[in-house]
């Protein structure tokens, strides 16, 4: 078994085909567009590459592939957090733990001799700002758009190398039976009249406004996350706002105010993707013909019945007032009356933060997945 370092197109094109082989047989897999894929792995196109670094590696065996991993090092989140850090993402393996340890043994190896870090986080794509941690519970249902996927059997492959649990993240699942509007409006509407807040949507007009006012909250409420956070570029804050205009409804992303004008939450709600990309395999070309695709995904994007939250924040001093509750009652009103969702999840909150944990459960919510986040000392 060889463990190749990608440098060339072929061997990328490897790396990008292989999930395909390992869940050829699970039907909750969601294959990912594969021009996503090449995106996130350019370092023209992708905003994480102007501040860190990655490489990315393949097993390969008797001429098959086997498995993959992408080792990265960025320099923001070892300052913002004062650590030595290195992170691994994008891995894949066949149910052999000698393609796993050697894979990981080689990824450790890169990050301690090459580029001097003394502990490894994973499974993170890049840093904390994409998609990151092993799904561990909850592999019945597909997932949800930007929610992270795997065999159950990756458990066993990581802890056996020896990673170790640095903390658990829970999702969290809405649906028709779970809706608590008639009981919480009241509640909602008289805490807002007491405290003088207002909620709307964003405004398309002045769409790059109402971002800069979200990233304020966030800026605020993102040092109670797990330490493991970091903050945005204004490149990848640009990049997430462009995605957010192509795929978001404008009514469910929302913009919690006081009095004055001063932003105090948000929250963003999109359709579940996945839902729709499920029948496409990861292509855009369809029946031959390229981009036809594109035509069919947009087609079934207008039919998704299933959502996802992706950002809940509210600055602290706001916090049991009933901002976060008008916020999920806001967009449920539009979500479920509206748009004929009949689903949704929120992911994720970190095992710790019992304040948002009692908020969900008080709306409704029920825990739904368990991801961890793993570490080892190199």
């Amino acid at each position: 078994m060889d463990i190749i370092r990608v440098t060339t197109t072929q061997d990328r094109e490897k790396f990008i085909e292989l999930p395909r082989k390992i869940y050829r047989n699970d039907p909750n897999w969601i294959a990912p567009f594969d021009f996503q894929v090449r995106e996130k792995l350019d370092r023209a196109k992708n905003p994480f590459f102007m501040h860190g670094w990655a490489q990315e590696f393949i097993a390969v065996e008797s001429g098959e592939t086997v498995g993959r991993i992408l080792v990265s090092d960025d320099e923001r989140f070892n300052i913002e957090n004062n650590a030595n850090a290195g992170m691994f993402g994008f891995f894949e393996s066949v149910n052999d733990q000698r393609v796993a340890n050697a894979l990981l043994d080689e990824g450790a190896r890169v990050l301690k001799d090459e580029r001097r870090r003394d502990v490894v986080f994973g499974p993170v794509e890049f840093s904390t700002n994409f998609e990151y941690a092993l799904l561990v519970e909850g592999f019945d249902t597909p997932p949800k758009v930007m929610m992270p996927y795997n065999p159950p059997y990756y458990q066993t492959l990581l802890e056996t190398w020896g990673l170790e649990k640095n903390r658990d993240l829970f999702s969290w699942y809405f649906d028709r039976t779970a809706i608590f509007a008639e009981n919480w409006r009241p509640i909602v509407d008289r805490l807002r009249s007491r405290y003088h807040f207002t909620v709307r949507p964003f405004s398309l007009k002045h769409f790059d406004e109402d971002v800069k006012k979200c990233m304020t909250v966030y800026d605020h409420v993102r040092s109670e996350w797990w330490w493991g956070s970091v903050s945005l570029t204004q490149e990848e804050i640009q990049q997430y706002a462009d995605m957010l205009r192509l795929i978001a409804d404008p009514e469910m992303v929302l913009l919690a105010e006081s009095e004055d004008g001063k932003p105090i939450g948000f929250s963003i709600t999109i359709p579940d993707l996945n839902e729709a990309a499920a029948p496409l395999n990861g292509s855009l070309t369809w029946l031959g013909i390229p981009y036809l695709g594109a035509l069919r995904l947009k087609y079934r994007i207008k039919r998704v019945r299933g959502s996802r939250l992706i950002v809940l924040c509210v600055l602290p001093e706001y916090r049991r007032k009933g901002v976060a509750e008008h916020l999920i009652l806001d967009t449920f009103d539009f979500g479920y009356y509206k748009r004929k969702y009949e689903n949704a999840e929120l992911g994720w909150t970190d095992e710790n933060n019992d304040k948002i944990s009692h908020v969900l459960e008080r709306v409704g919510a029920k825990r739904f997945k368990r991801y961890r986040v793993y570490q080892k000392e190199l």
